[in-house]
């Protein structure tokens, strides 16, 4: 006769056993990687806007060229006779006086722009051209939506035909080229290749441009460049680029993963240079669950640096064919 104590007990050890072989199965289940699954994402929003608004009159050598500051610097060298230094100096002063959101000062260390008057750097050019100056953008970072001037430069030569003029109509041709802004094919135009008169002035095609981009806020500006992910039951691969098409540097800030909206993990992302990026690799990053119904990378989740679109932060990702 079995004993009925014995009896339920084997029963209820029965049942333990079962139950623990079935939580083992699932757990092993949902920790084992799986076979390699391919993700495809989206992203929101992910458009970089290239293109200048400046539609007519004389455009710039590249779209949305510009310093990324509003406060900038100038030297000019001793070389340069108290005239020619006091023609520059109106220059600036008639350029911060037509667009007021960009103004001027001197220094002797890593200035913006600098001044030269060394015959030795001059060119052969056409007797009748602008010979009494060169100016341009001698540095420039391309971050895709911005041409980023970092340094320009101008050389005065001797006085031809500018001597006849009372205002600084040369200095200020070279200094709006430094501005990337090119030839005008109107005679009237400051900016025609040839010196006509003392009649030709700045277009209000230039200074509005000028306007536009200098009004606008100089932030950082991170997307999604590039990102590949594969899921392995519950761990997860993936491989990303992030570039900063912005005017300045980003700051330091993070790259989220979330699983059906649970945080899994916040990446640490060190300052990214505006023109520049950073690429991460990770492996097996465990999630949350092993078969998520989406899978979220955020670029700063927390809001920690201010961009000129904060809507193609996110990348979503998902079983191709989902």
């Amino acid at each position: 006769m079995i004993n009925k104590r014995g009896w339920v007990f084997n029963l209820i050890l029965i049942i333990l056993i079962i139950l623990l072989a079935s939580f083992g199965g699932y757990y092993i289940y949902q920790n084992t990687p799986g076979n390699p699954e391919n993700l495809s994402f989206s992203v929101e929003n992910n458009s970089v806007n290239t293109e200048s608004l400046n539609l007519t009159g004389v455009s710039q050598f590249y779209p949305n060229m510009k310093f990324n500051h509003k406060l900038i610097s100038y030297s000019i060298d001793s070389a340069c006779s108290e005239k020619k230094r006091q023609r520059m100096i109106s220059a600036f002063n008639e350029l911060s006086s037509k667009v007021t959101s960009i103004s001027f000062y001197e220094t002797e260390e890593n200035p913006d722009i600098e001044i030269s008057c060394s015959e030795e750097k001059k060119e052969s050019v056409d007797e009748d051209f602008f010979i009494a100056g060169e100016g341009g953008a001698k540095e420039i970072v391309q971050t895709e939506r911005y041409n980023i001037i970092t340094n320009g430069t101008v050389l005065l030569y001797k006085e031809i035909k500018s001597e006849e003029c009372e205002w600084s109509n040369v200095e200020l041709h070279e200094l709006i080229h430094v501005f990337g802004f090119g030839h005008s094919n109107n005679s009237n135009s400051l900016m025609y290749p040839y010196l006509e008169d003392c009649d030709q002035r700045l277009d209000d095609s230039i200074i509005n441009e000028l306007i536009r981009i200098y009004s606008e806020e100089n932030l950082a500006e991170l997307y999604f460049y590039q990102l590949s992910a594969v899921k392995k039951g519950r761990y997860l691969d993936f491989n990303l680029t992030i570039k900063n098409s912005g005017a300045i540097n980003s700051g330091n800030t993070t790259i989220s993963v979330l699983n059906d909206g649970e945080l899994v993990e916040d990446f640490g992302l060190n300052e990214i240079t505006f023109g520049a990026g950073i690429s991460i690799e990770i492996k097996n990053l465990k999630l949350t669950s092993r078969d998520p119904k989406e899978i979220r990378f955020i670029i700063d989740r927390e809001n920690l640096v201010k961009e000129v679109d904060e809507a193609n932060n996110l990348a979503i990702v998902s079983p191709e064919g989902e």
